[in-house]
């Protein structure tokens, strides 16, 4: 969930630069550059009984976390998992209409999040093949991102039913999983502190984090968590005078992408893992002014979307979801194998260090989930 944007300070905090197609090299770490991709698409299949599966993640041994809808039942929505090209659907807490499998590790462990039967959802890990609970914070409001090799959750939640969102990691109770030991982000400091929140979209196999971070000082920043013992929180700032920002993803390099906003308008941006967290603007697609990046890996290809908005009001035009690879942007559909041809890319949802892709994609009308593998 991301909230609408907040006018903020004109102030940036960080470095800023526009994108050098020569500087793509500072956030490419292959050992060789990076050509442009092309991809095969393999549809996943979904569990007997169900329909429109979701891929939420997937991790660098093709390991996948989503979920089914089951067919002709309201309450169908269901974790569900995809290892070698089987699908296993994992259920849900005790009384519970839904369940989703947010996060995946190489070890296969998940995370996730569903309700109890209110509706609100209740952060989980799977444990002895059931979903269990691990945090009861009065009434639910919890949603895990992220769970690394050690078996920690990252994520974000709401203290009780207040209004204040906040970042927080779980380490699990080896003995019982219904235990867990929380450790909260900090907010950015400044102004009332019951007026702030912070939500990371993103952890990264350290523990570093991006999302946003607000109060009423500075309006609403893309943020930086770092892994240091007290988790410190960076303001990554605004590019240039933008009003605005939101980081929504981040590699295991602790480079951070995301979108800064002047006015009527939204501009793809990618900070470096540098002191300074230097801004960079992204290139849109030719003819082109608004958009956003949504992923990136440790290649430094990142996923996002380009599209047209008429100057001073927000009427956009339809986007294009779009891959930034050694330096230049490439309009994804075009980049599909002629094996692939049929098919109609709806939406990116994860992107693994080997360049694979979990995708929404459409054929002959109907949605499937799918992943793209690039071509050696």
């Amino acid at each position: 969930m991301k909230t609408p944007t907040i006018p903020s300070s004109r102030t940036s905090h960080s470095a800023i630069g526009r994108w050098s197609f020569t500087a793509a090299l500072t956030f490419a770490t292959a050992a060789t550059a990076l050509a442009q991709p092309h991809y095969v698409v393999k549809e996943l299949p979904d569990p007997a009984g169900y329909e429109l599966s979701v891929p939420y993640q997937i991790n660098d041994q093709g390991l996948i976390a989503g979920s089914s809808n089951k067919l002709n039942d309201p309450n169908g929505l269901t974790a569900a998992i995809w290892k070698g090209g089987a699908v296993t659907v994992l259920g849900k807490l005790p009384k519970g209409t839904y369940s989703i499998a947010n996060a995946i590790n190489s070890k296969g462990a998940v995370a996730g999040e569903g309700d109890d039967g209110d509706g609100r959802p209740l952060g989980w890990a799977l444990s002895g093949g059931k979903l269990v609970n691990f945090f009861s914070n009065n009434g639910g409001n919890t949603r895990p991102m992220a769970i690394n090799e050690t078996g920690e959750i990252g994520g974000y939640y709401i203290k009780g039913f207040s209004s204040n969102w906040r970042g927080a990691i779980w380490k699990i109770d080896a003995k019982d999983p219904r235990k867990s030991v929380l450790t909260d982000l900090p907010y950015l400091p400044g102004g009332d502190p019951t007026k702030a929140s912070a939500i990371p979209f993103a952890f990264n196999k350290s523990n570093e984090a991006a999302g946003w971070a607000s109060n009423d000082v500075i309006g609403q920043h893309a943020a930086f968590w770092k892994s240091d013992a007290a988790h410190s929180i960076v303001d990554l700032g605004v590019f240039g005078s933008d009003w605005s920002s939101v980081a929504n993803s981040l590699n295991d390099l602790g480079q951070v992408v995301g979108s800064s906003h002047p006015p009527f308008g939204s501009r793809p941006v990618v900070w470096d893992n540098d002191a300074a967290h230097t801004a960079y603007e992204l290139p849109l697609l030719p003819g082109q002014n608004y958009g956003d990046a949504s992923l990136i890996n440790g290649q430094g290809i990142m996923v996002g979307w380009s599209a047209a908005s008429e100057p001073g009001t927000w009427n956009v035009g339809p986007s294009t979801i779009v891959i930034w690879s050694d330096g230049a942007v490439y309009d994804l559909q075009s980049l599909l194998d002629p094996s692939a041809a049929a098919w109609s890319i709806q939406q990116v949802m994860s992107i693994n260090n080997l360049g694979q892709l979990a995708a929404l994609a459409s054929r002959n009308g109907v949605t499937r989930a799918v992943v793209l593998t690039p071509l050696p």
